[in-house]
């Protein structure tokens, strides 16, 4: 009993410091964004429109092949690429890579394309119907 009380007696004699450097008045609080709730008549607030770029419609590409080795796809995409520019596409579909082309609205114009791939020796090329990038800078013909 005596120690206990010799102990508290101890811990009384040691001051406690604190940090009264702090200014509340200085701190700056992160702003909060909170859920933007929209009842079913309202129409979308202008930050949440699709902006044109971005906007994907049904379309058509043409699927050149589908493989499950890598340097085989990209190497398709290469040679590809000199005729199509930035519309050649590899998608993943595990275990396969499938090497697409194009973003034709029409599947007349995919038709067109398949007939130019085939001619290159692809000749298991098909059209897909598909999403697509409705701004993409048309394909070279």
């Amino acid at each position: 009993m005596l120690l206990a009380v010799v102990s508290l007696l101890l811990a009384q004699k040691k001051k406690v410091r604190f940090d009264e450097s702090f200014d509340p008045a200085t701190l700056k609080e992160p702003e909060i964004k909170l859920p933007v709730i929209l009842k079913p008549d309202e129409p979308l607030p202008p930050q949440f429109s699709p902006v044109e770029t971005d906007t994907v419609v049904e379309g058509y590409r043409v699927q050149v092949i589908s493989t499950q080795d890598l340097k085989e796809a990209n190497l398709l995409v290469m040679e590809l690429s000199s005729l199509y520019g930035n519309e050649v596409y590899v998608i993943f579909d595990s275990p396969n890579y499938k090497v697409r082309v194009g973003n034709f609205r029409s599947r007349g114009n995919a038709e067109k394309a398949r007939q130019r791939i085939v001619a290159l020796g692809h000749r298991a090329a098909w059209i897909i119907r598909t999403k697509v990038r409705k701004n993409q800078p048309p394909s070279r013909q």
